[in-house]
């Protein structure tokens, strides 16, 4: 009954934030971040500037979908699904092997199945709803994990790896690789794993994964060569761009400090509002008279009740771009009580105080296993600009698995220990929908929330997205103002800063790169210039400004052979364009004014 309660808790929560998502697919549009996604998707075979190669992996897909972005946010909830499902039925396959004891029965998978899918919501805490570069890394890292999985469950069998494991691994490498290049970073983490695991069988195990990896990272370069693009295209332009940004973007050792001060504040936080409950936890752990084991129960209630009260009272569980650093102390709260009841168990065993229990028996490779996604969570992050903790939690999956894992391994505690374990773990998947119901519906990214999209958007980008009217009725003034200017379609602009989400609307296509920012002007500039310098584009830009030109940016345009003072004029006023400056060519003008 046990388990069937917590395959109906987990599978309704898992409900919960999936029927939201799809609910929420044609809903909203974000015209910075999620613009430029979409942008250099709808352009992906023709504009190899870009900062990483993702466009190469959902460029196609959106294209197939007939650049619907509903079907391709759809899409996105699919692999979110698919993946985290993939992930829980390799771990519980894997923890059945560790927790003998554990039911003999289906349920007892499905119930952890449920729980990992349930913690799966964070992946839509805050971030837009079209998939992007931190998809591709974070469901290619719980891939790569579930390869590591099932290689850890043949050794422990003593049968052979099948050959088709490291091949799937080698494979996402290569996907990964091509979608982020820092990905290597969790990558490398990930390889030292599956060689300790495969190293517990024999070295030859290792060197014959080490080639079948190595045989699937040569097949996807095969594939993208061959049916995608060709890499000496696409290599080239990452490596442009990559080279415009390098002496503006952090160094890895600012990076490193940044993450570890960061890291810390959240740390500090996360003792100060929820310090109790770890010592209540690692005391109901250790206690071994009674006396002692009811004070201990005693306090861990106390503090669950305190823990419960300042989540709701800070709106800790609450979605949105705004809330990452808040609702990212509950998580870590969650995922500390297992490690305390963890290192308890274990300390407790060796000292004689409790009983053994499984932890207190689990070999290298598991250890392992454990360590990896404690840290994966953190590591699948690596290269980001902001705190790790606003992508890294996101992957809050992975610290779902830890908790199975303590809590079926420390039988041997007290029943309070447990309890408190179980519950902190529901908690968690508590909150872990409710981020998602209220980052998608009350605080979507850069959109307004769920009851103020009310209108269906008429545009042919934006077919079946719904919209604020305000909203709505902006975008087509600007696109009915420009249509004698966007037609055909495909036409160069430049949208100054921040709006990629107008080209794609306009029909336009981006001159450089997709992403335009008012912090990195002379990366804008770089990527103009270098388009130019291979070649002008027939038709001069559109310029669509929300400020003032600036000098670099004109000086970019010389080198398409426009000067911007000369050969542009403003096509209206700037409160007659929806508040933003539109400079169109002065000969095409002049030629509609005539005509």
């Amino acid at each position: 009954m046990l388990l069937v309660g917590v395959i109906v808790v987990a599978g309704g929560l898992a409900a919960w934030w999936i029927l939201t998502a799809a609910r929420a697919a044609n809903e909203g549009f974000d015209i910075t971040d999620e613009g430029y996604y979409l942008l250099s998707y709808r352009w992906w075979d023709s504009n190899p500037l870009a900062l990483t190669g993702v466009q190469y992996l959902y460029g196609p897909i959106f294209e197939w979908f007939g650049y619907n972005i509903d079907r391709l946010r759809l899409f996105r909830l699919f692999t979110v699904v698919v993946v985290h499902l993939l992930f829980g039925y390799s771990f519980m396959r894997w923890l059945r092997g560790r927790r003998p004891g554990m039911p003999a029965t289906k349920l007892w998978e499905l119930a952890g199945m449920a729980i990992i899918l349930a913690a799966g919501g964070m992946c839509y805490a805050w971030l837009p709803q079209s998939p992007g570069y931190n998809d591709v890394v974070l469901l290619g890292a719980l891939t790569l994990v579930s390869c590591v999985l099932w290689m850890a469950t043949a050794v422990d069998r003593g049968d052979p790896v099948p050959f088709w494991v490291p091949v799937v691994a080698g494979l996402v490498i290569g996907v990964m690789v091509l979608a982020k290049w820092t990905s290597v970073v969790v990558i490398g983490l990930i390889v030292i794993a599956a060689v300790v695991v495969l190293a517990g069988q024999s070295w030859r195990a290792v060197a014959r994964g080490i080639l079948f990896a190595l045989a699937g990272v040569a097949v996807v370069a095969l594939v993208v060569q061959l049916f995608v693009v060709r890499l000496n295209v696409a290599v080239p332009g990452i490596v442009t761009v990559n080279k415009f940004i390098a002496g503006t973007s952090y160094s890895p050792t600012e990076l490193l400090q940044f993450y570890w001060s960061s890291g810390i504040r959240l740390l500090g936080q996360t003792l100060r509002d929820h310090g109790l409950l770890l010592v209540a936890t690692a005391l109901t752990v250790i206690a071994r008279w009674r006396w002692l084991r009811i004070a201990a129960a005693v306090l861990v209630l106390l503090a669950l009740i305190l823990s419960v009260r300042r989540v709701v009272v800070d709106g800790a569980a609450i979605g949105g771009s705004q809330q990452t650093a808040t609702y990212a102390v509950t998580l870590l709260a969650a995922v500390l009580v297992a490690v305390v009841a963890a290192a308890g168990a274990v300390i407790a065993h060796r000292f004689g105080v409790t009983e053994c229990s499984r932890l207190s028996r689990e070999n290298t490779r598991t250890w392992v296993i454990l360590g990896l996604l404690v840290l994966l969570p953190l590591v699948q992050a690596f290269g980001t600009n902001t705190a790790l903790y606003t992508i890294g939690f996101n992957a809050f999956a992975a610290w779902a698995a830890v908790m199975i894992a303590v809590l079926t391994g420390i039988w041997a505690t007290p029943i309070a220990a447990r309890v408190t374990l179980g519950l902190v773990l529901v908690g968690s998947l508590v909150a872990t929908a409710s981020i998602a119901y209220t980052g998608l519906f009350r605080y979507p990214y850069r959109s307004a929330g769920h009851s103020e999209l009310t209108v269906a958007s008429t545009l042919p980008a934006l077919k079946g997205l719904y919209l604020t009217p305000a909203d709505e009725a902006d975008y087509r003034k600007l696109a009915a103002d420009l249509r004698p200017y966007t037609e055909p379609g495909g036409r160069p602009m430049l949208a100054f800063d921040k709006m990629a989400g107008l080209v794609l609307i306009l029909g336009g296509r981006p001159l450089g790169e997709a992403w335009i920012a008012p912090t990195e002007r002379a990366r804008t500039a770089a990527g103009i210039e270098e388009v130019c310098r291979k070649g002008r584009p027939e038709r001069a830009p559109l310029i669509i400004l929300n400020r003032q030109i600036s000098d670099s940016e004109i000086t970019a345009l010389q080198s398409c052979g426009l000067n911007f003072h000369a050969d542009y004029q403003q096509l209206a006023p700037a409160e007659q364009t929806i508040g933003l400056q539109v400079w169109v060519p002065k000969a095409e003008r002049g030629a509609r004014s005539r005509g």
